[in-house]
């Protein structure tokens, strides 16, 4: 579904991107943990060329692109074929709910707007936002818009969702339902890849995990082999460093109900 080779990206003298690798088959949720500064949202960000690398390749369900050579056209199909939810929402502020979420269907997708519309009513309420499509961002709570963006997203029916900490600006009583979403939009077999830093949600969701420091990726595997018994002594001590205020059983985070996606 989505293969990467020896991706590269500076910022001026800082080589943040070092020649990372990665094949992620179809259904798999990888996620990526690792320190500030280790190159994690960078890298992800290369994938739809929202941050171009500078050297590499990226391939998503059979459409190559080279970031030294491709053309305007090449970003715009590569784009099609994923979509990303912002750590910090990235919600337009003077459209509604519902308008944010019809957004894509109809600029991109060329939708009638009342099908967009019946499209974007069916997602929201899948994500427990039906009574708040007539709201706009401000009106409503960091997970409430973290999840609108989440809507956003699925609407789409991208090959690859792309999760930037998407917990990271939300304060602490609100980190559990929306993790819980995105364990309930796991379960259908979308691909998805994550940039965290939730070590209990890694543990829950991820069938692979990928550790990254100084724009190199140190260890990868299942969840049991890298959080629980990794090889490296850097991610041994990563993981001694990082701890989680919630546990997720069976979809659900602090007693409330996950989401369920059809």
């Amino acid at each position: 579904m989505l293969e990467l080779k020896g991706i590269q990206k500076s910022f001026g003298s800082n080589h943040v991107l070092k020649g990372v690798d990665m094949n992620v088959k179809k259904g798999e949720v990888v996620v990526i943990l690792g320190p500030s500064g280790s190159g994690k949202t960078t890298f992800l960000r290369t994938i739809n060329f929202l941050d171009p690398a500078d050297e590499g390749t990226i391939e998503i369900n059979g459409f190559k692109v080279d970031a030294k050579k491709h053309s305007k056209k090449d970003v715009i199909e590569l784009r099609r074929k994923t979509a990303m939810v912002f750590q910090n929402y990235n919600l337009f502020k003077n459209k509604t709910i519902l308008e944010n979420v019809m957004e894509g269907l109809v600029t991109v997708k060329k939708y009638q707007k009342a099908d967009a519309e019946k499209a974007a009513r069916e997602i929201l309420a899948k994500v427990g936002l039906a009574e708040r499509c007539d709201y706009y961002p401000i009106q409503l709570s960091g997970g409430q818009q973290q999840r609108a963006g989440i809507a956003r997203a699925l609407i789409l029916d991208p090959d690859v969702i792309l999760f930037d900490e998407p917990t990271s600006a939300l304060d602490p009583e609100l980190v559990g339902e929306v993790l819980a979403t995105i364990k309930s939009v796991a379960m259908t077999g979308i691909t998805m890849v994550i940039v965290t830093h939730e070590i209990a949600f890694a543990r829950e969701v991820a069938t692979r995990v990928v550790f990254m420091e100084g724009g190199v990726v140190v260890e990868e595997g299942k969840p049991s082999e890298i959080l629980v018994n990794p090889k490296e002594p850097r991610t041994q001590k990563f993981l001694e460093r990082v701890t989680h205020p919630m546990d997720i059983v069976d979809g659900k985070v602090a007693g409330e109900a996950a989401p369920t996606f059809a």
